[in-house]
């Protein structure tokens, strides 16, 4: 890589803009991020790079003794060594950004671009959130809640910061709370709870049951029998439907009405947390960009969802598990519904190991298919003028012992050994990328 074109962010000296001191978004005839000394960037980062994958059982005496320190040494001793080593991969990858799911606050100090984590709410996929997990958006509850959290959060000082990501892959709508066996993604899981179960199911003093009983109204055009008729209900009035609590916990799955009713008020409901959340964050922070949720692409997400993004956040963020033919569909509808730049926050390929049978990801046959996909997938994607970044999920290999069931894989197994083909496509990748996106190759 020729680091004589690249400023301290990562960002392309070749192709300038006006310089703000922060990360923002520029549109000529493609989408841009710039960096805060006003070059063009584009992010290519990893997730997943924590220091307690050199702790494992089967590799920690291989890393305490590469950095000359005691076998027993706990997490606090073995950080400067960490950081040191995944500066050195950044450096020999050509990668720019550390993504989400990496624990930011064990880094002594920001070195490389960073996806900054702010949660409101946590219904992330992978947890198993209760009721009490969805909020009820509409109260003045909320709103405290979420200037608390970004008062604590927010880092509006730190030009290094690429800007806000919110909730995880949040579950929201009946698809998504279903419960699973393990999947290419995702670990087993019972069925979950969602914001319109969980709000319908209030009492008349929660302005969030108030909302539900108005889209109610709306939809069913005033009519009470008609919406008693959905639901098998005998409610007199919809003042009867405000006041009735635990009426309907669960959804009924093959009643084509509620889930017409649900995922309308979904989108009202979202679209109210959207609009608190980012009002929180700039109370206290006017100049980073907000990423927002990292949305699931392997899920029913519908286009009104989508066009949310579009309307609060400052870009299209989002994690997705497939090959490039199914990418470029969902990329397509992403620009059809926002016209908005386009970020990658999660996803990668993977390929089975004699300790790591079972990793995320669709997995390739062996490490050659592997490459294959990365290229396909990277110089497909980082070609579209409204891609702007592709965070690789992860660093290194997660063995069965240290994550039983489904494994994360990386680009180096437990002892630093990289994965090749992949990684020598990944360097070059890193090297063509600004030309690619430019049009120049």
């Amino acid at each position: 890589m020729n680091t004589s074109q690249r400023d301290q962010y990562g960002g392309w000296t070749e192709l300038q803009f006006e310089a703000t001191g922060f990360f923002r978004l520029e549109k000529t005839d493609r989408w841009w991020l710039v960096t805060p000394e006003g070059n063009a960037f584009l992010s290519y980062g990893i997730n997943h790079t924590m220091p307690q994958l050199l702790l494992a059982e089967y590799n920690r005496e291989h890393w305490t003794k590469e950095f000359g320190i005691d076998p027993e040494s706990d997490l606090q001793s073995i950080l400067p060594h960490f950081e040191k080593k995944v500066k050195s991969d950044f450096e020999f990858l050509g990668m720019n950004t550390l993504g989400c799911h990496t624990p930011l606050h064990l880094y002594s100090k920001s070195f490389v671009p960073y996806v900054a984590q702010i949660r409101f709410v946590d219904i992330c996929h992978y947890m198993t959130p209760t009721e009490e997990d969805f909020r009820d958006v509409y109260s003045d509850d909320f709103v405290a809640h979420c200037e608390q959290i970004a008062r604590e959060k927010v880092v509006p000082n730190d030009p290094y910061a690429l800007g806000y990501s919110m909730t995880d892959c949040p579950v929201l709508t009946d698809m998504e709370a279903l419960p699973r066996n393990s999947n290419f993604y995702g670990s087993e899981r019972i069925e979950l709870p969602t914001w319109p179960c969980v709000l319908r199911n209030l009492g008349e003093e929660s302005p969030g049951k108030h909302a539900y009983v108005r889209k109610m109204r709306e939809i069913y055009e005033g009519n009470i029998q008609t919406f008693n008729r959905s639901y098998n209900t005998g409610f007199e009035s919809f003042e009867d439907v405000l006041r009735a609590r635990n009426w309907r916990p669960r959804a009924e799955y093959s009643n084509s009405r509620e889930a017409r009713d649900n995922r309308q008020f979904l989108i009202d409901v979202v679209d109210k947390c959207y609009e608190v959340e980012v009002a929180a964050i700039r109370k206290f922070d006017s100049t980073h960009l907000i990423l927002g949720d990292k949305f699931n692409g392997n899920m029913d997400v519908p286009d009104e969802i989508i066009a949310l993004h579009g309307k609060h956040f400052d870009l299209v963020f989002f994690q997705f598990y497939s090959n490039w033919y199914d990418l470029e569909a969902l990329l397509n509808r992403f620009e059809r519904v926002t016209g908005k730049a386009i970020l990658h926050g999660d996803s990668s390929f993977s390929s089975p190991k004699e300790n790591m049978p079972d990793p995320y990801g669709p997995q390739c046959v062996n490490q050659e298919v592997r490459a294959r996909h990365f290229v396909e997938s990277f110089y497909g994607a980082f070609s579209r003028p409204d891609f702007v970044g592709w965070d690789w999920c992860g660093w290194m290999d997660n063995w069965q012992a240290f994550k039983p069931g489904k494994q994360h894989s990386g680009i180096q197994d437990p002892f630093g050994n990289f994965d090749q083909p992949i990684v020598d496509a990944m360097r070059r990748f890193s090297e063509e990328m600004y030309s690619l996106a430019n049009g120049d190759s």
